[in-house]
């Protein structure tokens, strides 16, 4: 039996599919899309709340599932965890919101090259770490 937080250590044959992460948080960014596009409907008279809404509900949504599944919306389509490197548990929550606040800004930047290289980073990476796992010493694994 597994402690609640998972207990598997990353082993390179268990590391996840770069391209299939990217599709997760494809899954993710849509998810976040619609409800990002809600509360601006709602708030559309004050568009600077609704920016500051949406950005703690993004971090909240990751903070939320990562520390608590290991996984969002987006890796439980592939059944990749998120995983502490040094103790093989799911991130807490500091490491959960710090994750996703990197996450945020490289999708934020995805329109320009520094985001897309963040993103990419895990394409070139051994341990297959975007630099948002790197910030926050996470990775993530298909179990």
């Amino acid at each position: 039996m597994m402690p609640p937080g998972g207990g598997a250590m990353a082993v390179p044959g268990n590391l996840a599919s770069p391209g299939l992460r990217i599709v997760g948080g494809l899954i993710d960014f849509i998810i976040l899309l619609v409800i990002n596009g809600i509360i601006a409907t709602i708030l559309q008279k004050a568009n600077w709340l609704a920016g500051i809404i949406n950005f703690v509900a993004d971090l909240a949504y990751f903070g939320y599932f990562w520390s608590s599944r290991g996984q969002s919306i987006g890796m439980m389509v592939f059944g990749f965890k998120v995983r502490d490197m040094a103790t093989g548990q799911y991130p807490d929550m500091g490491k959960s919101v710090l994750r996703a606040f990197i996450w945020v800004v490289e999708v934020g930047f995805t329109i320009c090259i520094i985001g897309a290289v963040g993103w990419l980073w895990q394409l070139w990476d051994p341990q297959k770490q975007a630099i948002h796992d790197k910030v926050a010493g996470t990775i993530v694994t298909t179990n």
